[in-house]
Order: structure tokens, then C-alpha cells, then sequence
């Protein structure tokens, strides 16, 4: 192993002791040294994991202190600054902001209240350099990019609009001959929050704000790439909230804790989907009849009597694409056993862009599934129509594809992955779509 890498990992232990929700997300994080950062930041590795890339340099120089406390210190703040911004999802919104670098400063902000002061660089971007703004801690992102863009619209002279628009010429024209005189006389005027502000807008090097330039890429993938991005995000935080005690939330900073809560409130399913998927599966029968000798007849006293009985057959599409995880897999064939075992007779066919596999299910998941590659839904479908002929179909899937040209002749119920396809981008699946959100409990 890299030597760096080796003491990331020791890092991340002590983020899993110190504070386990930090190292927990942080396993979901693939960890790489490279020299394509002159610090440390976080990118994309494909289009749906996020790495954190270290600079050698920076680690062993940057990251050192007089003695081992103090760079095991910096090195766990540097770590936890990135998993930061990860969780509130900065790397994300970037677009949504006019200028770039004031969202940078306030991402800093927003992320570095919540790191020990003696964790942080000498450079790192802190609240307490600007006590003149009076900033309130514990609050987001987009609070500090609205405070500091109030305050740099008035470094500018915006003053809001006021003031008489004569002067306002006048001023214009003294300002225009005196020149430089005029611009040393406004530096001047800045109390020392401004000028701070100033100073980081005006330098194109400051590494601290250079971590984010990855984040550009990543705001310009494709609007389905980056919903796969968040909703991994997002389950990272949920797996993350699971592994901890309850003691362990609680110690968690209020602003930190406030937010995780509504975070986790927002991804509730609205139905119970297991249950949608049972009654689904118990509706989708047929009724056939059957004589009997050991019941007679109660409506017309005769012997044999009439038994009635109740086939479910079931085409269940299993998507093996590289998209979906062991653990999605897992609890694909985990509801599959409680179908099976009300008694539907359930034929399986694994399938990413083709069909694999196909065998009945007989109560145990495969050893193995075969696929991993891209996905299309039609080759499922059209088994279903041309070979199989269920009285259903139920398609475990995290909804990344194309739309279906196969028209299905059969009632269809899409489950989809709690990291897969949102409610409003799914319209194009014919049938009913139902998302596989966990339900947590604190």
C-alpha cells in the first residue's frame, strides 16, 4: 500500500473513534494520492463514486506540524473538511451561484465551523476572519454567500442603490481623475473583514479555494448523472445515521445534526412499499377450480365438491447492471423470498442489456448473478410477452435507461433502488414505479 494511503487509513480510524457519523461516510469514499490537486480534494472516479485525491507534497509538508499530535490534527481536519463539503452537498449547487469564487469562500465557512480550530491550516478560510461581518455560526451555505455578497456589494459602493444620482457623478469624475490616488483611498476605507475578502477574491492561487475546482466537472455532467451522485450521497448519509448509536447522533453539532435530520425527514417513503409489493404480487392470480372428494359441495350437497385455487405466476427482471449494488441485489432477493413464500410460483431473469440468466426461484438467492454491464429494459419485457406469459411482472431496478419501446401485455410494478431514479424523472416507465427507500429510526 502507499505510505499516504496507509495514513489515511489511520486516519479514518481516528474519525471513526473520535466521531464514528465522519467515519463511517468516509468508507463510502474511494481514496487516491495524486499529483492533479496541489492540496486536498475531492472528484469524480466514473460518473458515479467520489474520491479523495491527496497531493503527496502537501501531505507530508503542508500537513505536518512540530510535533505528531499537531499533524495528526491537521491531517484529520483536511479529511474532514472534504467529507464536509461531500455531506452538505457543495460540490453539487456550484451552478446555482453567480460568482464562483464568493461560493467557494462561503462553502469554506459553512464547512469549517464544525472542525476544531487547532485541525485547520494557517490558511484555511475561518468565520473569525471576518468579525466586522458578524456572521452567525451554524448556519448554511447559502446564508454566508448572501451575507458576503451584502458586504462586497457595498466594498463596491452598490450602497443598495441609494444616494442622490447627481453626487454620484460627481464622485464618478473625481474618482476618474484622480485615478490610482482615489483607489489607494478606498483600500483604506476597508475595515479588515473587507480586506480579507478582498485579498481571497483577488488571488487565483489560494489552494484552499483551488480544492474546489473539481466541482466544475462535476456540475457539468448530465442532470440524471448528478441525481445518481446525490442519491449516493444521500445513502451514505443514511447508512452513515444507521451505524450510529443513538448517544452518537445526539453528540453530533446542532447545525450538523439539524440538518442530517431533515435530510433523513425528506427520504421517508411516503408508502410503505414492501407492502405494495406484496399485495401487488397477491392480486396479480388466477383463479382455477379443482374437485375435490373430501369437501362436498355446500351449495348443491354433492360429492366431489369444487376447491378453489390460486396461482401466481410471476416474471420478476432482476437488473444485474453495473449500477446496482451487492447490497440492492441482496434485498432484491430478499423481498423475492417473501413472495415466494405466499406461494407464487416466481420465474427470474437476471438481465443488464441482454438476459443472462433465467430459472424458477425456488427460496435461495444465486451464489452469483451474471450481468454488470449497461441497461435496457425491453429484452425482460419481451420474454414476458413472447415465452413466459406471467399473470405479472415485477422489475427490481434503479431506473437508468432508456425508455422501453416493448409494450407490455401484463400489469407491471417497477421497484426502484433507494439510490436509483427520482419521482420525476421515471414518467417513461409504463406501470406502477414505487421507490425502495429505507425507513430509519433513531
Amino acid at each position: 500500500m502507499n505510505p499516504i494511503l496507509d495514513e489515511i487509513a489511520k486516519t479514518s480510524i481516528q474519525l471513526m473513534l473520535k466521531e464514528p457519523f465522519y467515519g463511517h461516510f468516509f468508507s463510502s469514499v474511494l481514496k487516491d494520492v495524486s499529483d492533479k490537486t496541489d492540496s486536498v480534494a475531492i472528484s469524480m472516479s466514473g460518473k458515479q463514486m467520489l474520491k479523495l485525491i491527496v497531493n503527496e507534497d502537501y501531505w507530508k509538508e503542508e500537513l505536518k506540524g512540530l510535533d505528531e499530535e499537531t499533524t495528526k490534527n491537521l491531517r484529520y481536519g483536511a479529511i474532514k473538511h472534504q467529507i464536509l463539503h461531500i455531506v452538505f452537498k457543495h460540490l453539487l449547487r456550484i451552478s446555482e451561484f453567480g460568482n464562483k469564487q464568493l461560493y467557494g469562500i462561503a462553502s469554506d465557512l459553512a464547512a469549517n465551523q464544525y472542525i476544531n480550530s487547532n485541525q485547520l491550516t494557517e490558511e484555511a478560510i475561518r468565520l473569525e476572519d471576518f468579525p466586522d461581518f458578524k456572521l452567525d455560526r451554524g448556519q448554511s451555505l447559502d446564508y454566508y454567500y448572501k451575507r458576503l455578497a451584502e458586504e462586497l456589494d457595498e466594498m463596491s459602493g452598490g450602497g443598495g442603490g441609494e444616494g442622490d444620482d447627481s453626487e454620484d457623478q460627481e464622485n464618478e469624475q473625481e474618482n476618474d481623475s484622480n485615478g490610482s490616488k482615489s483607489d489607494e483611498r478606498k483600500n483604506q476605507e476597508l475595515n479588515q473583514s473587507q480586506q480579507k475578502l478582498k485579498d481571497l477574491l483577488e488571488n487565483p492561487n489560494n489552494r484552499q479555494l483551488n480544492q474546489h475546482k473539481f466541482w466544475d466537472e462535476i456540475n457539468k455532467m448530465s442532470s440524471a448523472e448528478r441525481k445518481m451522485v446525490e442519491a449516493m450521497i444521500n445513502d451514505s448519509i443514511l447508512n452513515s445515521v444507521q451505524r450510529m448509536k443513538d448517544k452518537q447522533h445526539g453528540l453530533l453539532p446542532a447545525g450538523l445534526q439539524q440538518y442530517i435530520d431533515l435530510l433523513v425527514e425528506s427520504l421517508k417513503p411516503n408508502v410503505n412499499w414492501r407492502r405494495i409489493l406484496r399485495l401487488f404480487a397477491a392480486s396479480s392470480s388466477r383463479t382455477q377450480l379443482k374437485n375435490t372428494i373430501r369437501r362436498p359441495s355446500k351449495r348443491y350437497g354433492t360429492t366431489p365438491g369444487i376447491k378453489i385455487q390460486r396461482k401466481q405466476k410471476l416474471l420478476v427482471a432482476i437488473d444485474t447492471s453495473g449500477s446496482v449494488n451487492d447490497e440492492e441485489l441482496k434485498e432484491f432477493f430478499s423481498e423475492l423470498y417473501h413472495i415466494w413464500k405466499q406461494g407464487a410460483e416466481i420465474f427470474v431473469v437476471e438481465c443488464d442489456a441482454a438476459i443472462h440468466n433465467k430459472y424458477f426461484y425456488n427460496g435461495r438467492p444465486p451464489t452469483v448473478v451474471s450481468g454488470r454491464g449497461g441497461t435496457d429494459f425491453n429484452a425482460p419485457l419481451a420474454y414476458a410477452n413472447d415465452d413466459y406469459q406471467p399473470d405479472a411482472i415485477v422489475y427490481f431496478t434503479d431506473g437508468y435507461a432508456t425508455e422501453p419501446h416493448v409494450l407490455t401485455r401484463k400489469p407491471i410494478l417497477w421497484m426502484i433502488t433507494s439510490q436509483g431514479m427520482n419521482e420525476d424523472g421515471w414518467d417513461y416507465l409504463p406501470g406502477r414505479k414505487v421507490k425502495m427507500v429505507k425507513q430509519l429510526s433513531f
